[in-house]
């Protein structure tokens, strides 16, 4: 069946429920503005059934998925529980997250309804984590820069929020339409290079490369393929797919909050938190999550904008046919 999503995700553009903002903060509570964001990607997703077959390509760890397609936690779990390599996470840019470990096991309160037939991602350690959701019909795993490694016209949703992560994009892009059915449809949330100059790294000559280079941590050099609007557009072109709908949903607002966040710190509170014992990492984190959900309600709106001078958005969603 399609993945339904609940009620609550199902709000008009300018809107997000306040409890899908509380569900992620939840999850990503120690990366408050990866909350933020996550919740205004999946509202800007949510008007779209993923209907089957489907399949969610680079899926990570699956737990934007499941929240998503309105699956709960229990507030006891989140992301920050099952990682590694904290103390070099500054200097060596380890992705802390690319860990699982034995007992690592979700609380889930609410299963989503409705399955993603197929996730695939280039960790195995996130595909397992994936695994213990229940929520992938398949996991494979798969480099995005391959050839996909499905027969052609096979599914009738395609997702991905990590394009801008591969670098032969225009191959890539031919794969989704060959693996994509007549009158299915792929969307792609894809980053701008307007999220460039939404960063520090523009005044690098006043701050020095050592301060970004704590603030940034190599992320920009791992965006091989981001671009402009209208570059992106031409790529969907070259591939024959056609632009159904774009939909902006992260502005220059936005992507300044992302920009530095908690980021710099968030080994250091990752080790904290984990060193509490559970009572307390229980409380601590309820008031955490009460206190970001006040705070970052102004900001909890795919439109909202403080710049007059805004400029394209720092992410826009692609629903793309063939």
């Amino acid at each position: 069946m399609p993945t339904t999503l609940t009620e609550p995700a199902r709000m008009g553009k300018g809107a997000i429920s306040t409890d899908v903002l509380r569900r992620f903060l939840q999850a990503y509570w120690l990366r408050p503005e990866n909350a933020l964001w996550m919740a205004l990607r999946s509202q800007t997703l949510a008007p779209y059934a993923l209907e089957e077959p489907s399949v969610d390509l680079c899926c990570g760890d699956g737990v934007f998925m499941f929240l998503h397609c309105g699956g709960v936690f229990d507030p006891e779990f989140d992301v920050f529980q099952s990682v590694d390599g904290l103390a070099r996470v500054r200097d060596d840019h380890v992705d802390m997250f690319d860990h699982v470990d034995d007992g690592y096991g979700p609380i889930i309160v609410t299963h989503p309804v409705g399955q993603i037939d197929v996730g695939t991602d280039v960790k195995p350690t996130l595909l397992e984590k994936a695994h213990r959701l229940n929520l992938y019909g398949r996991l494979i795993e798969h480099d995005g820069n391959d050839p996909l490694p499905f027969d052609d016209s096979v599914f009738q949703s395609v997702y991905c929020n990590a394009a801008y992560w591969i670098r032969s994009i225009d191959g890539f892009l031919r794969e989704l339409r060959r693996i994509v059915r007549p009158g299915g449809r792929i969307i792609l949330q894809v980053k701008l290079d307007a999220m460039r100059r939404y960063t520090l790294g523009t005044f690098r000559g006043a701050l020095g490369e050592r301060f970004l280079d704590i603030i940034g941590r190599g992320r920009v050099d791992t965006w091989p393929t981001i671009a402009s609007r209208s570059q992106w557009e031409e790529r969907f072109r070259r591939a024959t797919l056609t632009v159904e709908e774009a939909t902006p949903f992260i502005t220059r607002t936005h992507a300044q909050i992302w920009d530095v966040g908690l980021r710099p710190i968030a080994p250091m509170l990752v080790r904290m938190a984990n060193a509490l014992n559970p009572e307390t990492r229980s409380s601590v984190k309820r008031d955490w999550v009460d206190l970001f959900r006040t705070l970052l309600a102004p900001f909890n709106d795919p439109t909202i904008d403080l710049f007059n001078d805004a400029g394209e958005p720092g992410e826009i969603q692609y629903v793309l046919r063939r």
